[in-house]
């Protein structure tokens, strides 16, 4: 390229920026300048996006109660799974120490030898003490421990035990508990019905038993109760209570159990029949540790339908997953995951408008080269008639 060329060149750029040329050394550090600034760019959006995108899978999945819970714990190291593992053995509960074992195996965390082989010694069941806690139970339907609660359980799915909690409610009036009553009626009547269904309505009947044995142990959560509580509150016909009872005493148990179906509204029915059959189903794939602990942590009856679900998802590792869960929500709200992740969200807004900034500088200046580059190209198609004019600017003789 001739030195006229580069002075076109040169000349051309100036015009297009309308800014005099800077002295090489300020162009240089200008320059680096630019690329310091793009790769701090590069770097801090390395740091923000995947917490940014990690917020919006978490909005994704909000109302998802497995993927939530897992998220609840995602901070959890492996000393932390230990330590809950030794508390889980300490309380005679060797399920749930293998659950979390084997939660902490689906994270990536290898538990020592010593604490499995804990696990395992503890898993061989005491024949004796189980025994006398299932006698215990099933004899007074009283339930002080897990397998106490099992004994209490097996007694109440016979009409004996729903019969007796009428009759010492009808006793109690005025001051009768709606919800025993309703609890009590609904088992009746899901008694009744598996008698002419063949079977079809023992789940039913095995959740409301449950919810039973589990409210005389006291270990309904304080929300569950309260919902349930408020469910039965205007539930209870009171006048059919007392005819119910008469007819019981005087042995009319055909009467006594077409009064039984008119005592609970029957919308309240529905839910406590549905909501026995969610606590049923966790009955029969976690145990009555299992369904203790659903009892012990949902809000109200949708957390159990909810809990149902994760009990199916997690399957044996449900009640580690249930456990590490301490009292957290099934669904995540808006507010929440804004809270969470309002400094990553705030600090993406930066980023953005900052690469917004860069890339139109690129564009600018990415446009003004190829706006050179073609001036120049013009230029040097047009040397050729420049090479044939006069020194004084006219054009020679022989090309007129």
């Amino acid at each position: 390229m001739s030195l006229r060329s580069l002075k076109v060149l040169k000349n051309t750029k100036s015009q297009a920026t309308g800014i005099p040329g800077l002295p090489g050394h300020l162009r240089l550090l200008k320059k680096l300048i630019s690329l310091g600034m793009i790769a701090s760019l590069a770097i801090s959006g390395y740091a923000i996006l995947p917490r940014v995108l990690e917020a919006a899978a978490i909005f994704g999945f909000r109302h998802d109660p497995t993927r939530v819970i897992l998220h609840r714990l995602s901070d959890l190291d492996k000393p932390a799974f230990e330590k809950e593992i030794g508390v889980a053995l300490e309380k005679d509960d060797p399920e749930l120490a293998r659950s979390l074992a084997d939660l902490a195996g689906d994270r990536g965390m290898t538990i020592d030898q010593a604490t499995l082989a804990r696990i395992a010694s503890a898993e061989e069941f005491s024949i004796t003490r189980a025994t006398g806690q299932l006698f215990h139970g099933a004899v007074t339907g009283e339930a002080d421990s897990p397998t106490a609660f099992a004994g209490a359980l097996a007694s109440d799915l016979t009409v004996v035990g729903d019969v007796m909690d009428l009759t010492q409610q009808a006793i109690a009036y005025p001051q009768q508990d709606n919800l025993t009553v309703a609890l009590a009626a609904t088992g009746i009547v899901l008694t009744g019905a598996l008698a002419f269904s063949g079977g079809t309505s023992a789940a039913g009947k095995v959740g409301i038993s449950a919810i039973k044995a589990a409210r005389k142990m006291k270990r309904l959560s304080k929300g569950l109760e309260r919902a349930l509580v408020r469910l039965t509150a205007d539930a209870v016909d009171t006048r059919v209570l007392k005819s119910v009872t008469r007819d019981i005493g005087s042995w009319k148990f055909t009467s006594a159990f077409n009064g039984t179906k008119r005592l609970i509204k029957p919308r309240v029915i529905d839910e406590l029949t549905q909501t026995g059959d969610a606590v049923r189903h966790v009955f029969t794939g976690q145990g009555y540790r299992g369904t203790l602990q659903v009892l012990e942590s949902a809000d109200d009856t949708s957390d159990i339908r909810k809990l149902r679900r994760v009990s199916d998802d997690l399957g044996p590792k449900f009640r580690g997953a249930l456990h590490l869960k301490r009292g957290g929500k099934l669904t995540l709200r808006v507010a929440e995951i804004l809270f969470t992740f309002l400094w990553w969200i705030i600090s993406a807004v930066g980023w953005l408008l900052w690469a917004a900034y860069y890339g139109v500088r690129l564009t600018w200046k990415a446009g003004g080269l190829v706006y050179r580059l073609g001036a120049f190209m013009v230029h040097k198609a047009t040397m050729p008639l420049a090479l044939h004019s006069a020194p004084n600017g006219s054009i020679s003789p022989q090309n007129s």
